[in-house]
């Protein structure tokens, strides 16, 4: 197969895979989104670690977190004061922190995620381990800003995590965030072959100090996929749910190293049932040394 024509066939199936159209597709119309403030970055075939460099969309600086500073993100449903320390230090110093994750795939959509893994893997974009891998992905982080007259979200970033065997493209993904209804929420873009899904996601307090990022809260949070055409809301939801590691109500089910500070819940959605359960445990660099 010619290698463009190649490309250009797995930016097709891949959007259509990864956000989830095919149940979309006829209400695309309907779901049209002009106000949300979304990134426009989008890649042109295999995305990868190096991916900011090939596109250039950097400036060379390079923030230590997710987030600069969690307060900013206060609002009536979240107190950024209740959060335990381990867990807002993992999201303002993100990059000081190792990684690694576990991935699960549920029925009836394991079939579809065996398939999208072969795409997902050659773009080295969104690439979990497929059904039936039971291994750990150790993870090594960078983040990089973003020319704010390529993306004009407040705080944008690219936040790199790579397979720290391997060197392969794991998440390439773009944070910011913007303020809606006088709430700062979380605005992450996937840049994707020709498009990127982006998600909005709203931060709220949980007990023994842990946190939830939700899609579930009224306004802007949702996911969207961005094209040349327009943004469209996709009928998908996420959460991500963070504990410090020794926190009481922390799942037992996250594999641990006696040096784990926070361990985090990644759950996904389509069309009202349960997809994907991603596990992750995170350790500061400093205590592994």
């Amino acid at each position: 197969m010619d290698e463009r024509r190649g490309t250009g066939r797995l930016a097709v199936v891949g959007a259509a895979a990864l956000a989830g159209l095919g149940c979309a597709a006829r209400r695309l119309a309907e779901t049209r989104v002009t106000d949300v403030p979304l990134s426009p970055l989008t890649a042109r075939g295999r995305v990868g670690g190096d991916w900011v460099a090939r596109a250039g969309v950097g400036t060379g600086e390079q923030p230590v977190g997710e987030m600069d500073d969690m307060a900013a993100f206060a609002h009536d449903g979240f107190d950024p004061e209740l959060v335990d320390p381990a867990v807002r230090t993992f999201y303002e110093r993100t990059g000081e922190y190792e990684l690694s994750l576990t991935a699960e795939w549920h029925r009836p959509f394991r079939t579809g995620a065996w398939l999208a893994s072969r795409l997902t893997g050659r773009l080295e974009q969104l690439n979990l381990p497929a059904p039936g891998d039971g291994r750990t992905v150790r993870l090594e982080s960078r983040f990089e800003r973003i020319d704010p007259d390529l993306d004009p979200r407040d705080g944008a970033r690219m936040w790199v995590r790579t397979d720290a065997d391997t060197g392969d493209g794991v998440f390439v993904a773009a944070y910011g965030s913007h303020v809606a209804d006088d709430e700062r929420l979380v605005n992450i873009a996937v840049p994707l072959p020709g498009a990127n899904l982006s998600t909005v996601l709203s931060l709220r307090n949980l007990d023994d100090g842990a946190l939830e990022l939700t899609t579930a809260a009224p306004g802007d949070p949702g996911l969207y996929l961005v094209t040349p055409a327009g943004a469209f809301e996709v009928p998908m939801a996420q959460r991500f749910r963070v504990w410090p590691a020794d926190a009481p109500g922390a799942p037992a089910d996250v594999r641990r190293l006696p040096e784990t500070a926070i361990v985090a819940i990644h759950e996904m959605w389509l069309c009202g049932r349960q997809f994907l359960t991603v596990r992750y445990a995170g350790q500061t660099s400093t205590s592994t040394s």
